[in-house]
């Protein structure tokens, strides 16, 4: 269980950093999509009294509701009654001003422009780009429109400075129609700046490959530690690490120059105790040798034993033995 155990467990690291990462990777995607074109501006849409009691208000989408904010028009900062001599007169309704949509953000802008309108009129509103040219394409159809009870205005600002339009340029890089009542109006703008998405791309490219590259190395790195180093049939065991190669082929040389070896401290006593274990050895080896060749065979027969008898198994004789007695 162990080796399944060690093989398995730099995935599961390998995993966890990933979902580690998952929150900074999904905040780094989201970024890239609101990284494009983004266009700001403001849009007017009043009426003039007569037109009825309601004045006209945007229909403005959830949607949009971070990036589009709606006012009264006129309006006045000190609550004063708002001036009559202006291009609206004295019509009231709403101002719409939004901020940072992007392309796709952008093209809903006429429908919703549309939607303070009386039914029957439209208005379209696109952008694209084509390199480093952004191009600004529209129109109105306010045929249905009274041209003397209606006030319409929109303005568009963008990221760079505008190069061609059919409308009134207020600034380098904003430009303002005003469509008639009554009748059809196009817009046409083109502005000339470098793709804000292109320019991101080398940072969170950079980003991007870094990250995995720490990852790869970290999957490396969690590989090498936990690899199995069992020995396995048919692979050399494993060499020695150098410095007990060298130690060992010291020792050797001291052993083969000085006749003994020394010990791991430069101690000679591990050498001499075993050349005295040696000689007491040699000594023991000696002695026994001696005290078998002293000692009696055993095995050997019983030459003086009489005929017949078995040696070592022959009867003595009393009067031999009281004999032997008086003689001494």
């Amino acid at each position: 269980m162990t080796q399944p155990r060690r093989l398995f467990r730099p995935a599961l690291l390998a995993l966890a950093a990933l979902l580690a990462l998952t929150p900074l990777l999904s905040g780094c995607l989201t970024r890239s999509e609101n990284v494009g074109d983004l266009f700001s501006g403001v849009v007017v849409v009043a009426a003039s009294p007569a037109t009825g009691p309601t004045p006209p208000t945007f229909d403005v989408p959830a949607s949009l509701s971070g990036a589009v904010a709606v006012y009264d028009f006129p309006e006045t900062d000190d609550g004063s009654a708002p001036a009559t001599d202006g291009p609206a007169g004295d019509k009231t309704g709403s101002r719409l001003r939004f901020t940072d949509l992007t392309t796709g953000q952008f093209s809903q802008l006429g429908d919703i422009i549309a939607s303070a309108l009386p039914d029957g009129n439209t208005v379209d509103l696109s952008a694209s780009r084509s390199g480093d040219i952004v191009r600004l394409r529209g129109g109105t159809n306010l045929t249905a429109l009274p041209a003397d009870n209606y006030f319409v205005s929109i303005t568009v600002e963008f990221a760079g400075p505008i190069v061609a339009t059919n409308g009134q340029q207020g600034a380098d890089d904003s430009v303002t129609w005003t469509p008639p009542g009554g009748g059809n109006a196009e817009f046409i703008a083109d502005a000339e700046y470098a793709d804000p998405a292109t320019a991101a791309v080398p940072s969170w490219t950079w980003f991007v490959v870094i990250i995995a590259l720490l990852v790869v190395l970290l999957i490396a790195w969690l590989a090498y530690m936990t690899r199995d180093r069992s020995p396995r049939p048919g692979r050399p065991r494993q060499v020695r690490e150098t410095g007990d190669v060298v130690r060992d082929a010291v020792k050797s040389v001291v052993a083969k120059t000085t006749g003994h070896a020394d010990g791991p401290d430069g101690d000679t006593s591990t050498s001499d105790d075993s050349t005295s274990d040696a000689s007491s050895s040699d000594t023991s080896t000696k002695d026994r040798d001696a005290s078998d060749s002293d000692a009696p065979d055993r095995d050997a027969p019983d030459r003086d034993a009489p005929d017949g008898e078995a040696p070592g198994t022959g009867t003595a004789d009393p009067n031999a033995d009281r004999s032997a007695s008086a003689d001494r």
